[in-house]
């Protein structure tokens, strides 16, 4: 009998910064950001619609094994690292997300098991990074212009001059 594809994905596990983990649930949340207006004296509201929200991820995972102490740190120090990662999971797929928060929990009953509850949020790109590239760009052109400018500025002072009789 073979496997239903959504229950091979189950099996499948899930990653972040390369660091894999099994997976007992997620969720995912997200939606719009709304500016909402409420006027005096008036019943109806106004709602203006400000952008997609950032998605959120909740992972609860679980490393298991007689190594699974050495998974479980390599996990925490890969949440614990500075800015974004990458996030892949079977059915929500690769993200670039920032870690917000993590809870690890252990006991002596379940030996040799650490379950993971991991808070994430899509990290996105940078807007400082889109005006960096406009301005480098907008310099660029601006001196190829100038240049040009002065080059046919010479040119012009060139010609003039030589189509000047020379006095003696």
């Amino acid at each position: 009998m073979a496997i239903s594809a959504w229950r091979y994905r189950l099996m499948r596990p899930a990653s972040f910064r390369g660091v894999e983990f099994k997976v007992e649930d997620a969720a995912r949340s997200g939606g719009r950001r709304q500016a909402l207006f409420e006027f005096p004296k008036r019943d109806d509201p106004y709602a203006e619609d400000m952008g997609r929200r950032a998605r959120r991820f909740t992972v609860r995972g679980y490393l298991i094994g007689e190594d699974y102490d050495a998974k479980r740190d390599a996990l925490i120090a890969a949440l614990e690292m500075e800015g974004p990662g990458l996030l892949i999971h079977y059915f929500f797929g690769e993200f670039r997300v920032s870690a917000d928060s993590y809870e690890v929990s252990e006991s002596r009953q379940r030996g040799g098991f650490a379950e993971i509850t991991m808070q994430c949020v899509e990290a996105g790109i940078s807007p400082s990074l889109g005006i960096a590239e406009a301005t480098s760009a907008n310099l660029i052109a601006a001196a190829n212009a100038a240049s040009k400018s002065a080059a046919d500025s010479a040119d012009a002072a060139a010609k003039k001059a030589a189509s000047e009789p020379v006095s003696t």
